[in-house]
């Protein structure tokens, strides 16, 4: 089994790997990365014609190695597998799809950001599922480019301060980039803490496995 990873940050690289060596040790992965896409994306404000182009090259070289599955690790780019998804036999995963299906659960869920392009894309999908549901939002890009400049600790330090802030607000937190999946592991909270890398791990694997038959 061969999953094309479809990556615009490097930070997301180390979570994704980690959940799947946890979750699918056997599945074969194959990384493809353009840093270029987040600084596009954070310039245009949106999903435009030059950053669907440059996903479209991405999604070239993952079919031409024969992978089975295609999974993005960055959520501001979501949406661009209803645009793709058409043009490809192999199934498209958005990288927090797993993650806010289980969200759907609760009625009142915040969503903690560190790309500002981020909410919009997780609230379209919720909201097209759950037109009720509330949602809380709180994005702090400062804390994406402490990560970017190394500074891994404040970074963390900003999530858990983002998290305390949103605790007794919602039901559950939803952790948007795979980044800071790791600091639900640093904070006690009285409300659920959920995080991508782990139920995509899971969801890939399930998906791969209904291929074999």
């Amino acid at each position: 089994m061969k999953l094309a990873l479809i990556h615009a940050m490097t930070a997301s690289v180390t979570p994704i790997e980690e959940a799947f060596r946890e979750v699918a040790p056997d599945v074969s992965l194959l990384h493809f990365m353009d840093t270029g896409l987040l600084p596009m994306i954070q310039e245009q404000g949106k999903l435009t014609a030059p950053i669907i182009q440059r996903f479209t090259k991405l999604l070239q070289m993952a079919t031409e190695s024969k992978v089975d599955a295609i999974q993005l690790t960055c959520s501001a780019f979501n949406d661009v597998t209803k645009i793709l998804q058409p043009l490809h036999d192999e199934k498209l995963f958005r990288s927090d799809e797993a993650m806010l299906d289980e969200a759907l659960t609760y009625q009142k869920i915040g969503l903690i950001s560190t790309v500002k392009e981020t909410p919009i894309a997780l609230k379209n999908y919720v909201l097209e599922r759950n037109p009720h549901i509330q949602i809380e939002s709180v994005v702090n890009s400062d804390a994406v480019r402490l990560l970017f400049e190394g500074r891994k600790e404040e970074h963390d330090a900003l999530i858990r301060e983002m998290i305390r802030e949103m605790d007794s607000k919602v039901e559950a937190i939803v952790l948007s980039q795979y980044s800071m999946a790791h600091v639900a592991k640093q904070i006690q909270s009285s409300i659920p803490i959920l995080t991508g890398p782990i139920t995509t791990a899971k969801r890939c694997l399930n998906h791969l496995q209904n291929l074999k038959g």
